[in-house]
């Protein structure tokens, strides 16, 4: 009998349209992290010019059309049309025992491998949780009149750009029985961040326990972790492919949620520009990292 090994990777979303985007999530993802297993899940069916870059960057293909199908589906009801955006719901369903999400208008800037380790302490784990500039951009104010959600369910609010958890945890049978439940405080989510409301009420309904790298770092559980930026914040210097924020903490990964038009249609107005041109640059080879990881590890 063959001994299951766990394996763990990390999954992004993409195509065509954010191709600028992927290149600078890709070189800086594999710059820092030569090795671990990258899957993408396909946005839509025009994917083929990140596809070409699998080779180059190491990745797989999620390719279970009937799951994407059903993610579809489920934001055809919320939105009206399909939007690709709910498609990361597969993960649960993908290759990885254990695995981390990103969206790709990020640049990951150092090590994620003690991201995982956030696991030992809760089954999802966000970047940031329980902040109160951050529920709005899940829930409009209107959701604490429902008394449908207990305030704590509430205020975890989250942003789902970035995520670990474990495989099976929601699976697509579990996000579709939630679909009708949801459905409930349509009104009162902020559906203009796409899947973010819906995929906070998955999380927070379902029983499991749910934390953040800041609340984890703040407590002490996990005093030494990195901790996510976003480009909108104010007060950074950047120097080469790093970025050190006006506060003591390292950071690991940014993003640029909210600035998502397409970054290379954004001109000198995207904060902190010369970080994503740094891993953006063509001059600039990627880390000769091992090109045999299309398998989890």
């Amino acid at each position: 009998m063959n001994e299951h090994k766990p394996t763990r990777g990390v999954y992004f979303l993409a195509n065509n349209v954010v191709f600028e985007q992927v290149v600078a999530f890709l070189r800086s993802f594999r710059t820092h992290n030569p090795t671990i297993p990258l899957c993408l899940i396909p946005y839509n069916d025009a994917f083929d010019r990140i596809a070409a870059l699998q080779d180059t960057y190491s990745f797989s293909v999620f390719d279970n059309t009937d799951l994407l199908a059903e993610c579809d589906a489920i934001s055809e009801k919320f939105h009206g049309f399909v939007l690709g955006a709910y498609r990361k719901l597969v993960a649960w369903e993908g290759i990885f025992d254990s695995f981390i999400y990103i969206d790709v208008d990020t640049v990951v800037i150092d090590s994620i491998d003690f991201a995982f380790d956030g696991l030992k302490y809760a089954a999802y784990v966000a970047s940031h949780s329980n902040l109160a500039n951050i529920r709005q951009f899940v829930w409009k104010d209107s959701i604490y009149e429902t008394h449908l959600l207990t305030r704590p369910q509430i205020e975890f609010a989250t942003n789902t750009g970035f995520f670990a958890s474990w495989r099976g945890l929601l699976p697509m049978k579990h996000c579709i029985a939630k679909v009708n439940g949801a459905l409930e405080l349509k009104d009162h989510m902020e559906l203009s961040c796409m899947e973010q409301p819906f995929l906070n009420y998955l999380v927070v309904t379902s029983g499991y326990a749910c934390t953040s790298l800041l609340v984890l770092r703040d407590r002490g559980v996990m005093p030494s972790a990195a901790l996510e930026f976003w480009g909108g914040s104010p007060d950074a210097r950047v120097e080469g492919g790093k970025l050190y924020p006006p506060y003591d903490a390292p950071v690991f990964l940014v993003h640029w949620a909210g600035f998502t038009r397409g970054c290379e249609n954004l001109g000198e107005a995207l904060p902190y520009k010369e970080l994503w041109n740094f891993y953006r640059r063509s001059d600039i080879p990627p880390t000769d990292f091992n090109r045999d990881v299309h398998s989890p590890v």
